[in-house]
């Protein structure tokens, strides 16, 4: 599994080590390790979670983009599920100033597919990528609530835009 994580530009990182989610720290039934890819540092930031609707209005799509920009100005991170429609435009909107994408399956297998090049663009950009389950897992239906304890685990509060 490490070099696994290596050759996908990943690393791990157990609960009580430093670059570990702090709000994580104090959910219930926090993940003992989170497979990371990108920066530690967004860590840090006050995070507030951006979520809503898969097939969104442009309305909702436009709205979820200018609240994370604008949250993203004001020193928030954003987090969101990396789904279509507005997790998607929550992570767009917040490229620049910091955005935590998790995820329901391994870090090698993001879904949806479509939503492979903004994760590797947010790892680049001084955000991360973040998943409890093993590389080489698909998600499935029921780790789609997994993964939204997560989300809501790593902020101080959740935005839903359309639902």
């Amino acid at each position: 599994e490490v070099e696994t994580a290596r050759r996908a530009g990943a690393r791990f990182v157990g609960i009580g080590e430093g670059d570990y989610p702090p709000l994580m720290k104090s959910m219930d039934h926090p993940p003992p390790l989170l497979a990371v890819k990108g920066e530690g540092a967004v860590f840090r930031l006050p995070a507030i979670a951006i979520v809503g609707a898969r097939n969104a209005s442009l309305a909702g799509i436009k709205m979820a983009r200018t609240l994370a920009a604008e949250l993203g100005r004001d020193g928030y991170g954003i987090v969101s599920g990396l789904a279509r429609g507005i997790d998607t435009a929550a992570h767009q909107g917040s490229l620049a100033t910091g955005t935590i994408g998790v995820l329901a399956g391994g870090l090698d297998l993001p879904y949806p597919p479509e939503n492979a090049e903004l994760c590797n663009e947010i790892a680049e950009r001084g955000g991360a990528i973040i998943s409890e389950m093993p590389f080489g897992w698909q998600p499935r239906a029921q780790d789609f609530p997994r993964r939204n304890r997560l989300v809501a685990g790593a902020a101080l509060g959740l935005v839903v835009v359309e639902a």
